[in-house]
């Protein structure tokens, strides 16, 4: 009943902007959208990380609009080389990428048409501007609609009895779709008949090369995505914890991880790059900690023939 209430809010808001009911803003600025169909698990912040390399190769400046997922600040931020934020501040995400490029630009704003205008109006020029997890923000023109599917993940159910955001009949909306972790099944081929699909060839490496044992613990959108990636890694996981997404790792989570760590006899512990960034540093200089980094790229030129059209 409550899958049925959802499905029919979603419909109704996509018709109304079908229809040209609720407006859309243009930018002036080319506009570039990362999102998916699902709550989260398809390595969307990876793809973002992959997006600003092949920007800033072209000597491109982009510009990342993000909502602060989980964050405690209100209003908008902008995070720049000269920014300090924490990552309680601005949320994981945006702080995981002004940490990999501190050079690139973010706003962080949940009302993204303002930031939008926020980057028109400023005295540093933007080339593109990258709408983090935008595919739902249907309020803003983009001239590039990427949206990311993984494999992995089941598509049968909205929300949320599943974790569609809303009818996977939507990925008609995408000018491109990116497969990643795998694949897609047979019934996802028949609806993307008619728009370019590429799939990413994903990396990983430990942060710690000496470490290969210990438990592991992540607060991510695929947790059992992460543990298949330390088995690939020939990493001895004795136990594992997996967390909410977007974990913030409080004293009463850390106390969990420790309670585990001394129940294994262990002082090492893996987890995500993401959930590292949010461990307080008393725990982290207390236990031998790595984290797994990982790296997107696609092959295909022909999706780079589709960003370049921004430039």
């Amino acid at each position: 009943m409550i899958s049925f209430l959802y499905k029919s809010i979603i419909h109704i808001r996509n018709f109304l902007y079908d229809i040209n009911f609720f407006k859309i803003y243009t930018s002036t600025i080319p506009v570039i959208s990362v999102g998916n169909l699902t709550v989260g698990g398809t390595g969307k912040t990876p793809f973002v990380l992959f997006l600003i390399k092949c920007f800033t190769k072209k000597n491109l400046t982009p510009l990342v609009i993000s909502r602060g997922y989980g964050r405690s600040s209100k209003g908008q931020i902008i995070i720049n080389s000269k920014s300090d934020f924490d990552v309680k501040d601005i949320g994981d995400e945006p702080y995981l990428i002004s940490k990999k490029f501190p050079q690139i630009d973010i706003v962080i704003n949940h009302k993204r048409v303002d930031a939008v205008k926020w980057a028109e109006k400023s005295d540093k020029k933007y080339d593109v501007i990258i709408l983090d997890d935008g595919y739902q923000h249907r309020s803003i023109f983009r001239n590039i609609n990427i949206l990311l599917i993984s494999g992995k993940q089941n598509h049968d159910f909205l929300l949320p009895r599943g974790i569609l955001r809303e009818p996977i009949k939507n990925i008609n909306r995408a000018d491109c779709v990116i497969f990643t972790k795998g694949g897609p099944d047979k019934n996802l081929v028949k609806l993307i008949s008619k728009t370019p699909s590429f799939s990413t060839v994903e990396t990983f490496s430990k942060s710690n090369i000496k470490h290969d044992k210990g438990i592991a613990f992540c607060g991510i959108g695929d947790s059992d995505s992460f543990l298949e990636t330390l088995n690939k890694l020939s990493i001895n996981v004795v136990k594992s914890l997996k967390f909410k997404d977007h974990e913030k790792y409080s004293p009463s989570i850390i106390k969990k991880i420790e309670f585990l760590l001394k129940k294994t006899n262990q002082t090492t512990f893996f987890t995500t790059e993401k959930d590292w960034v949010k461990l307080p540093g008393a725990f982290i200089r207390k236990y031998s900690g790595c984290y797994i980094k990982m790296n997107v790229t696609i092959k295909d030129s022909s999706f780079y023939a589709i960003i370049n059209t921004l430039s």
